[in-house]
């Protein structure tokens, strides 16, 4: 992994979030904020194989990363295998590795977040289709460079302030296989997995869609698919399960959630064709959006109704 930042002007700040074998910090680079992802076992004890294969995804991740360019996934600055100042020295957390993917940061938080905060009064029809919107573009593009995301929830996905969506963490993702075209093995985060993710079947890029599908209902009803354990759950009882829409969920909503998540990934829609179907939701509602930049940005949602009458 070639050094492409200066590691003198990285500092770091509070941890921000954690994973198996990284901690996101809040920092500042050369007078800009950014989020820096720390390779760091923690106070978990790995053997040498294991932490080699760990660096090894780090490397992978970053290399993914670094190319993708859209403004509804975030970019990616730099990185660095020297993380020396005081700021991360204080930090409680035993680092194996410096390596360090630095990326722009997005103020607004996750996306899991938003939803926990709206979840007593939801959100008007319009946000939640722009939010999905924004999404399924990010993915669409994702797709269209032939890579799978493979972990799409709302804790992978940012908010900014203008409350456009960005797609983050590609610790999981990988280029689909242009010969072999899908990958196997249980990858990702149960209740967003595919049923052919979760039975270890070949599986492609559709597998983000039903991830999609999942976090459409979310974003909808402002709340957990699943509450529970899904880890001890067999494959056949798991790939039948889905929450159920609400009966006042619109119509064209609730079909566009049954399409995504179906059992069947053949029967799934590309995601480029559903930016197509939701912009032409936005058309015959009326709703307009005021441009800007490339993707749009949708401005201050206080104007917009809180009810659901459409």
């Amino acid at each position: 992994m070639e050094e492409t930042i200066d590691p003198l002007k990285l500092v770091l700040g509070k941890a921000i979030g954690r994973g198996s074998f990284g901690v996101v910090h809040k920092g500042s680079y050369d007078g800009q904020i950014v989020a820096a992802k720390i390779l760091d076992f923690g106070n978990t004890r790995v053997t040498e194989a294991l932490m080699e294969c760990m660096k090894n995804d780090f490397v992978k991740e970053a290399c993914l990363w670094q190319n993708l360019d859209h403004p509804n996934v975030t970019k990616m600055i730099g990185t660095t295998m020297f993380v020396k100042n005081s700021g991360y020295k204080n930090q409680k957390c035993k680092t194996e590795s410096n390596f360090c993917i630095v990326s722009e940061f997005v103020k607004g938080g996750s996306l899991r977040s938003y939803l926990c905060k709206n979840h007593n009064k939801k959100l008007p029809m319009k946000a939640v289709i722009l939010f999905a919107l924004d999404i399924a573009k990010g993915l669409s593009y994702l797709h269209s460079k032939k890579i799978i995301q493979r972990d799409v929830k709302p804790e992978n996905i940012l908010v900014d302030n203008q409350k456009n969506m960005k797609l983050a963490d590609f610790g999981e993702s990988v280029y689909e296989p242009l010969d072999l075209f899908f990958m196997s093995g249980e990858i990702g985060t149960r209740g967003y997995m595919a049923p052919e993710v979760v039975s270890r079947k070949p599986y492609g890029h559709k597998c983000d869609m039903y991830s999609f599908g999942i976090c459409l209902w979310e974003i909808y009803c402002c709340d957990m698919a699943y509450t529970y354990d899904l880890d001890n759950i067999p494959a056949d009882i798991y790939n039948e399960m889905r929450p159920s829409i609400p009966i006042n969920c619109p119509r064209s909503l609730a079909q566009l959630i049954e399409r995504c998540w179906d059992t069947d990934p053949k029967k799934r829609p590309e995601m480029k064709d559903v930016v197509i179907e939701l912009e032409e939701i936005i058309k015959t509602e009326g709703w307009q959006t005021s441009s800007k930049g490339h993707n749009g940005a949708y401005g201050c949602f206080g104007f917009f109704s809180t009810n659901r009458d459409k």
